[in-house]
């Protein structure tokens, strides 16, 4: 009865448990050795029982529900137990290890989950058996669980070979605290993209499913790599008011930036930190590279905050206005979502002439375009085929994150997901990114 009341507790109906086979280990200690009756080796290699003090046999488990944990194969070759309410000893118990299991190899919810996985070239991982059944009554069942332990390059090689890309649903600080240099060096090996679920304080998967499975399936779909999760998570706890608070959270972030193996990747964040911390990118680019050779990382805080930070969109209005030639050919209204700067993009586009395209244009948007117009020098400084296929990219990202979100799940989020890696990095004339754009085009279309 308490097992039956734990479950529905949990909001499983009874096709959920014959689903996944759950079961319930009463609170004696022998009750399935004396059932079994199974010679002492068998039970030990089993993982149902061992022999105890006393040399008598004695259960694995007892008061507690049981989840069955099946090999990628869907043969059972563990078991995972959830005390009850008010029961004894640890909250979670795994099968020891035996010839057939071992936790460093073996995903919970795997050979369920296989399928969907390879439909959306993504699996989530997490932490608990109940998380597992969470995501998929939320309409995520490409979830699988670690069975008591850390993640391992035996786990990355398995789910390689289902998926590219990897979403972390752990608890905020238990992500915060992988090893980051790890999953670093599993990326580059893999050939992996490893990101993290911001979930809410104190909250994990199996609770949010019942509570809010929006906030749910919004964590997973705006996941974030890895390095991007740990550097938000030091600029979000500095005091960003002060220049020397942002100073602090300028050289706490670059701390974390300097463990990642890829330059270019490190550059991307350093940008993003002097944003947020209001500091010059080229001065924490010195800091960080003092810091690759030193181990200290040290900003100068009397350095003068930039003025303003610009968006991808408005780079690429500043392109338009002063190197039309050059950038006109790979812009679309699709790619711009804030409505000064489509405005601005509309009025350009309408007009051969800028004060044709200011006096078009809303107050807003031509207050914009007319600044614009007055700071040749910095469009003279930017790459073209850079700065629009970081505009095509992001808006692909983007465009995909909500289409993930939604009822409908796309059918080509692999195909979507390499042309904005080859965009990236073959500039806006190539071809992944003219697909990319024909893509999102089509989609604003839809929408």
């Amino acid at each position: 009865a308490a097992a039956r009341s734990y479950l529905r507790s949990r909001g499983y109906d009874g096709e959920m448990v014959r689903q996944y086979k759950l079961g319930w280990a009463p609170d004696e200690w022998d009750a399935l050795s004396r059932a079994l009756k199974l010679p002492d080796d068998v039970l030990r290699d089993s993982g149902l029982g061992f022999l105890n003090r006393r040399n008598r046999q004695q259960d694995a488990f007892r008061g507690r529900v049981l989840f069955p944990i099946f090999d990628v194969q869907g043969d059972p070759v563990a078991f995972g137990g959830r005390v009850l309410p008010g029961g004894e000893g640890p909250k979670y118990k795994n099968s020891s290890d035996t010839p057939i299991y071992a936790k460093g190899r073996v995903l919970y919810g795997l050979d369920r989950a296989k399928s969907d996985i390879v439909k959306a070239d993504e699996v989530i991982v997490c932490e608990g058996y109940t998380d597992v059944i969470g995501f998929e009554q939320v309409g995520l069942p490409r979830a699988v669980a670690t069975c008591g332990t850390g993640l391992t390059e035996d786990h990355l090689r398995s789910l390689r070979s289902f998926a590219r890309r990897l979403v972390l649903a752990f608890d905020a600080d238990a992500a915060g605290q992988a090893a980051a240099d790890r999953v670093y060096e599993w990326e580059r090996r893999f050939d992996l993209d490893v990101a993290v679920a911001k979930m809410p304080s104190g909250a994990d998967p199996a609770d949010l499913a019942r509570s809010d499975p929006d906030v749910l399936r919004t964590a997973v779909a705006d996941a974030v790599p890895l390095l991007g999760f740990r550097v938000g998570r030091v600029l979000d706890a500095g005091r960003l008011s002060t220049p020397e608070g942002r100073t602090r959270a300028a050289e706490a972030a670059l701390e974390v930036i300097r463990e990642h193996p890829n330059d270019l990747v490190r550059d991307q964040y350093v940008m993003q930190v002097a944003a947020r911390c209001q500091q010059d990118p080229d001065h924490l680019r010195a800091a960080l590279t003092r810091a690759m050779r030193t181990g200290t990382v040290s900003v100068p805080s009397d350095v003068p905050p930039r003025r303003t930070t610009e968006t991808a969109e408005v780079v690429a209005l500043r392109l338009l206005v002063h190197r039309w030639d050059e950038t006109a050919p790979f812009l679309s209204e699709a790619l711009f979502t804030d409505a000064v700067t489509l405005d601005a993009f509309r009025a350009l586009a309408s007009t051969t002439r800028l004060q044709d395209a200011v006096d078009a244009a809303g107050p807003e948007a031509a207050d914009l375009l007319a600044r614009l117009d007055q700071q040749p020098d910095q469009a003279s400084a930017l790459d073209p085929p850079i700065e629009i296929s970081h505009l095509i990219t992001s808006a692909a990202q983007r465009r995909l994150t909500a289409l993930l979100a939604g009822p409908d799940r796309p059918t080509d989020v692999g195909d979507v997901r390499r042309l904005i890696e080859e965009a990236a990095e073959e500039g806006a004339g190539s071809d992944a990114a003219a697909q990319l754009l024909g893509w999102i085009e089509g989609h604003d279309e839809e929408r």
